[in-house]
């Protein structure tokens, strides 16, 4: 019997790097790194044989090649700068301002996303880096218990290509945040008894395909927005003015929604604020062993005076904007 000759990776010594790129589709170096806890980002090559009949019964004849995607999901905490991209990437456009750190970095709402360079570091030994990415969904929980809050980012690209060489990793050092460090701040109140936030932004990414000479798409393009989330907290009343959130919902209350997470020193954090939601669904389930909570889900709405549905904004030890 023969044993196998190839050396085995060991899957820790991945990592999911990211930059913002100049020029849609034309790969850049990793800057920033997330540690993560999955990369699903994959290549499917498109391939298809039409099913033709032609004196033989096997469906697969002619061997081709359509539409070939890039797609996938990294997954990893929330820090303050560490792949902060995905964010900016996300909403839209930053500005930044502050003379010393922490600077403020302001993410406004924008027809127009800025794409990015993902590098997924294979084992330490290899990278696909894949070119001309848009986060069509960024997702972020903040649950209790012994974990960190957590992002997700799903991602489309144009293109692909293999890297013998891995950019190098380099995380900047500082912590995820933690529940303890949220504050949820609802129809202008501040909700000390909501735990299990969750916010979503969808850009509802289309790809489109062209007569490029390629397989990949030619565009990436966000055609709309669509910003909702659920929240638990511990019940208090149906119609309270200020804990009432059955009525509010039954009325169709529209008010503000923000969700923010600061370290206690040093001056790093983020909020992701929404200036008009309205409650769609309210979930309470009686447990004999359990207190009355109330699981609430709520959609976000354009604000015309205002002209947006999400924005955010983020403090930390970066100066310069997340542009390419």
């Amino acid at each position: 019997m023969t044993y196998p000759t190839i050396a085995e990776k060991a899957g820790a010594r991945s990592a999911s790097g990211f930059a913002v790129e100049t020029s849609y589709g034309v790969p850049v170096a990793a800057t920033t790194f997330l540690p993560m806890t999955g990369n699903t980002l994959e290549v499917d090559p498109g391939w298809f044989s039409p099913e033709l009949m032609m004196g033989v019964r096997d469906l697969h004849v002619f061997n081709m090649q359509g539409e070939e995607k890039f797609e996938g999901a990294v997954d990893g905490p929330l820090f303050p700068s560490n792949a902060i991209e995905l964010l900016v990437a996300a909403i839209g456009t930053d500005a930044v301002t502050g003379t010393a750190a922490p600077y403020t970095h302001t993410l406004s709402q924008s027809n127009t996303l800025a794409s990015l360079t993902v590098e997924k570091n294979t084992g330490g030994t290899q990278s696909l880096q894949f070119a001309g990415c848009r986060v069509g969904k960024f997702s972020l929980k903040v649950p209790t218990g012994n974990e960190a809050a957590m992002t997700t980012a799903a991602v489309t690209g144009q293109s692909a290509a293999v890297l013998d060489s891995p950019t190098a990793v380099a995380v900047t050092n500082e912590i995820p945040f933690t529940f303890a460090e949220a504050a949820a701040t609802i129809f202008s109140t501040a909700r000390y008894e909501a735990y299990n936030c969750e916010i979503n932004i969808d850009n509802g990414l289309k790809p489109t395909y062209t007569y490029s000479g390629n397989h990949g798409p030619s565009y990436v393009t966000p055609v709309t927005l669509h910003v909702n989330g659920t929240l638990d907290l511990v019940w208090d009343s149906y119609n309270d003015a200020t804990y009432g959130d059955y009525a509010k919902m039954a009325a169709q209350t529209l008010g503000a929604f923000s969700l923010s997470l600061a370290h206690p020193t040093g001056g790093s954090g983020g909020t992701i604020s929404c200036p008009q939601v309205v409650y769609t669904k309210q979930g309470i389930d009686l447990k004999i062993s359990d207190i009355v909570t109330s699981a609430m889900s709520w959609e976000a709405s354009l604000e015309l005076t205002g002209g947006y549905t999400v924005q955010a904004v983020v403090t930390n030890g970066v100066s310069t904007a997340y542009t390419g």
